[in-house]
């Protein structure tokens, strides 16, 4: 009987210790943690948006001759500058002269059958023949000689050269020529900022080669119509590029401020980033309970961050005490 006794208060004790660890452990759950927290407001801030693009020449030309003759002499290197109207290759000129005795013969023939038809040796069609044989020939040299002396039709930059002194051309280009003063940038932007966007507005961009340097330009040229694939539609920017700094194929991030538009801007402090993941999430709280939710950031503006989605003007955020915290948790507010 002792022995049932004693098992009996042993079995009593255990529940009890139990029961207090329990107790114990609610507590712990039911603990209400201190957090400092800050009310968000609704401010009107720039609507910046930021597009990627590449540089590009506002004009490439490439040189090359229609006659597809030999090279005699290419007069410029890649990099090398010009200036519109410069010459920048001769081309052989054997045809030229060919063309040119040719032509002084029909000219003979010319001077001979109009002395003919003077004296009613031939009719008015048969020298009206030779005379049009003549044009044709003068047209011939006057294509020829444009072929052989090639100039630049800008001021730009020798870019490309693809041939040698000797080469025969053939149908490709002798040498690109690229005007970078000024140059341009092509990007796409969502439709529904189609009637937001002028021609003139400006426009702000950074390359990764001068990473603190901003250059300005303005919208050239605005696409008439939509992408039905993307929503989009293409802009283009020009830049003066005085300076010559920017060149084509650089990278650049593109900047256009759209307007004022009214948003909630909460603390960096309160932005919680989920570990795997690129979602962000702030606590809210509540008379003293604090709901977890999603943002969704815009801008940073400074130590503060434009919000997209998930506050509302007037809510309160938790801006520290956060790492103690789970959805649904009491809380105490303190200063």
């Amino acid at each position: 009987m002792k022995r049932i006794f004693y098992l009996i208060v042993a079995f009593s004790v255990l529940m009890a210790a139990c029961t207090k660890k329990e107790e114990k452990k609610v507590e712990t759950n039911d603990e209400i943690t201190k957090v400092k927290v800050e009310q968000v407001s609704m401010q009107e801030v720039d609507q910046i948006y930021e597009f990627t693009s590449t540089v590009d020449a506002a004009v490439k030309n490439f040189i090359s001759s229609a006659g597809g003759t030999r090279i005699e002499k290419i007069w410029v290197e890649v990099g090398q500058k010009v200036s519109k109207g410069q010459k920048l290759v001769t081309m052989e000129n054997t045809n030229l002269y060919t063309a040119q005795t040719q032509l002084a013969n029909l000219q003979n023939e010319v001077s001979r059958m109009e002395a003919l038809y003077a004296s009613g040796g031939i009719s008015k069609q048969q020298l009206d023949q030779i005379k049009t044989q003549e044009e044709v020939a003068k047209k011939n040299i006057d294509n020829l000689q444009t072929n052989i002396t090639l100039t630049s039709p800008i001021s730009g930059i020798i870019t490309m050269r693809n041939f040698d002194n000797g080469d025969i051309s053939g149908a490709q280009p002798i040498l690109q020529v690229m005007q970078i003063s000024p140059v341009k940038l092509k990007f796409n932007i969502n439709e529904t900022f189609y009637n937001k966007v002028k021609v003139g507005m400006i426009v702000k961009t950074k390359v990764d080669v001068f990473e603190q340097e901003e250059f300005s330009g303005k919208i050239s040229l605005i696409a008439p119509i939509i992408d039905p694939l993307t929503r989009t539609f293409m802009v283009e920017a020009q830049f003066t590029n005085a300076n010559q700094k920017l060149r084509p194929g650089m990278f650049g991030r593109v900047e256009l401020n759209l307007g004022k538009a009214n948003k909630v801007i909460v603390p960096d402090k309160a932005i919680i980033k989920q570990s795997g993941t690129n979602n962000k999430f702030v606590f809210i709280e509540k008379g003293g309970i604090v709901e977890y939710r999603q943002v969704e950031l815009g801008r940073r503006l400074g130590d503060k961050y434009e919000l997209l989605s998930g506050v509302n003007d007037g809510e309160k955020v938790v801006i520290s005490g956060q790492t103690r915290l789970i959805d649904g948790k009491k809380v105490e507010v303190v200063k």
